[in-house]
């Protein structure tokens, strides 16, 4: 009986180790059997529903389908129905088939019998240079990252292939200057684009993180000297970025302002403090909230200690009051009142 360790099954497949042992994890494809040593042990019906499931996810089922569909056979017509749906999204995939048939079937005369061989050869071509990894080994992440970065990333990448290609050609965009004001209407769309994108890959959280901090532990180690993004393009995303937040907490001071007369506990001090509350779920909506507001704060305190630091003379108070950019500490009855709107209506 043929026998596959992980590393064998997944050159073989073109199926990453990250996404095998990810199937495993979630139940979809475990291994016939582990070693003493807890190597996992493929055989061959593990490949068979290994095809199946890349046969499926080709089709655009994510994973929690396509294990059900293994497991229950059921509802096959609903099923091929839903193939047939995203089948007609791939137009484009299939235009670019179409074009290379074309041409081959241009340069053969009418009479002429193919030859199958060759034929099959110039398809397998044409869709290994489709293929997402050699895709990605071509671009800057398979000339950048380090092979476990490049794993990890590739995963990542294989749970939102339609949506990692928007980002990437969102990224062009601004490489390439095409995008107008970060704080107008271009900026909000890339910022509410990544936003909605770290949402999904919330339940990569961990995993993104990780990926996150070697990658930048490469940057400060100078093993990475160039980024996706141009330093021009890095600075356009940030003012952007900004520009988004500010706007949502700016527009709720305006709307605290003019709510003073009313009463904090009233209907209105009830929907500005759930506003509050909302702007602060959008912004930690992408993962842990623990992690990220503990980030934020420690990040904040070390910018804090190392500017103190570094102060050749000492500032007198008023300007160390042009630091402070929120209105709201300025404004002592708006402050006072929204403190009271935010305690009176407790979640």
């Amino acid at each position: 009986m043929k026998v596959w360790h992980i590393k064998e099954i997944s050159e073989l497949t073109k199926t990453s180790i990250r996404m095998l042992r990810h199937y495993d994890k979630i139940g979809l494809l475990e291994p016939s059997y582990r070693e003493s040593n807890g190597y996992r042990c493929y055989t061959a019906p593990d490949l068979a529903k290994l095809q199946q499931i890349v046969a499926l996810k080709y089709f655009g089922f994510n994973l929690s389908i396509i294990k059900n569909i293994l497991q229950k056979h059921n509802n096959i017509y609903a099923h091929l129905q839903a193939q047939q749906q995203v089948i007609k999204k791939q137009s484009d995939h299939l235009q670019q088939v179409h074009n290379v048939l074309d041409g081959i079937l241009k340069r053969l005369a009418p009479s002429k019998s193919p030859d199958w061989n060759d034929l099959l050869l110039l398809i397998e071509g044409f869709n290994m240079t489709d293929n997402l990894r050699e895709k990605l080994k071509d671009s800057w992440a398979g000339k950048t990252l380090s092979e476990s970065q490049f794993e990890e990333y590739l995963f990542l990448y294989e749970q939102f292939p339609e949506e990692f290609a928007q980002r990437d050609a969102m990224i062009d965009e601004i490489n390439q200057k095409l995008v107008g004001d970060p704080e107008g209407p271009d900026g909000e769309r890339v910022v509410l684009f990544s936003h909605d994108l770290a949402k999904k890959m919330k339940q990569f959280f961990t995993q993104n993180v990780k990926l996150s901090s070697s990658f930048l532990e490469s940057i400060k180690s100078g093993k990475v000297t160039q980024l996706e993004i141009t330093p021009e393009g890095a600075n356009w995303i940030g003012r952007a970025t900004l520009a988004y937040w500010l706007k949502r907490w700016n527009g709720l001071y305006d709307k605290i302002v003019n709510s003073l007369a009313a009463d904090p506990n009233g209907k209105i001090g009830k929907e500005l403090a759930k506003e509050w509350r909302t702007i602060l779920d959008d912004y930690f909506s992408v993962g842990s909230k623990d992690f990220l507001n503990g980030i934020l704060l420690w990040q904040e305190t070390a910018r804090q200690d190392e500017e103190i630091k570094s102060l050749k003379t000492i500032p007198t108070p008023q300007e160390m009051m042009n630091r402070v950019h929120i209105k709201l500490l300025f404004n002592p009855q708006a402050a006072s009142w929204i403190s009271q709107a935010l305690e009176m209506n407790s979640r």
